[in-house]
């Protein structure tokens, strides 16, 4: 399995893995304590938030500056390189809806990644200390 971001496409038309993306977009911002409304349709559920995260991030950038920005992105593993690149891609977009959909993506990978080696945990026999 591959957990690049230029694969999360074909998991944000899927409604539970998005939901599962929005429960970990919520523990990243817990210190901001934002919730996000539960989408309901799944060829929509990823625009859906990225609508609703995107004024929270602009408010949220515009209050406290660009150096908390940075470490907040530090803190959910988002590199000023992929920012530069999804800037560039996506040029005719308003910055803080390139980040919002940046981020979800990312939590989108952490989920996947996170579920990929819980079955892979529970697929390998627990063999324990001793042998």
């Amino acid at each position: 399995m591959d957990f690049g971001l230029q694969n999360i496409e074909d998991y944000t038309k899927d409604l539970a893995w998005v939901l599962k993306a929005v429960e970990q977009l919520e523990k990243e911002f817990q210190s901001e304590k934002w919730t996000f409304r539960k989408p309901l349709h799944p060829e929509t559920a990823f625009k859906d938030i990225v609508l609703q995260l995107q004024p929270s991030l602009k408010a949220l950038i515009d209050r406290t500056g660009h150096d908390y920005c940075k470490q907040l992105l530090y803190k959910i593993d988002i590199s000023e390189r992929q920012i530069a690149k999804a800037v560039a891609l996506e040029s005719d977009l308003d910055f803080s809806e390139v980040l919002a959909k940046l981020i979800l993506r990312r939590c989108l990978q952490k989920v996947l990644i996170k579920n990929y080696y819980k079955i892979c945990e529970k697929d390998t026999p627990d063999k324990g200390l001793e042998q």
